[in-house]
């Protein structure tokens, strides 16, 4: 699935998505199985999982990769680029908020900070945020940020 760019932009009235039409980002989703799993449980129960690529129109900038993971209970047959840029500037603020400092990033989540899977986790967000920020060249980077802490504030901090 590609999120067009062009002549679409009035009919586009999530910003997440008019962000990524504007930013000529790819967005492509594919289902995919989770092992191990629970075969006996039905599948109407079963969470869904898709690897969500997100590419820019720089083809030096790379792609980034994510696993959204959709519950049984949602009526959305797959995630879209809102969900995959909504969760990306979520990472990328509470790095950016910690100043990518590992102890005051914790401190956001209440992670024990002597965990290795708290280090494990902070350093892949630290990797994808750094991604993020060459996928999105420019003042893009922040303008997401400012979207998604726009959207959050309004909100009341709930998704």
């Amino acid at each position: 699935m590609r999120t067009s760019s062009r002549g679409m932009m009035s009919a586009v009235s999530d910003p997440f998505e008019r962000f990524a039409a504007e930013c000529e980002l790819s967005v492509s989703v594919e289902a995919i199985s989770l092992a191990p799993r629970d075969v006996v449980a039905s599948p109407v129960d079963a969470d869904e999982y898709f690897l969500v690529t997100l590419t820019g129109p720089r083809a030096e900038a790379g792609s980034i990769h994510l696993v959204i993971v959709i519950p049984p209970t949602d009526k959305r047959a797959a995630p879209t680029a809102r969900d995959a840029l909504w969760w990306l500037a979520a990472d990328a603020w509470a790095i950016e908020r910690a100043d990518g400092d590992m102890e005051r990033w914790a401190s956001t989540y209440d992670y024990p900070l002597e965990s290795a899977a708290t280090k494990r986790l902070f350093e892949r967000q630290l990797r994808q945020t750094s991604m993020l920020r060459a996928l999105l060249c420019g003042s893009q980077y922040q303008q997401l940020l400012e979207l998604y802490e726009g959207e959050v504030s309004a909100s009341g901090g709930r998704r």
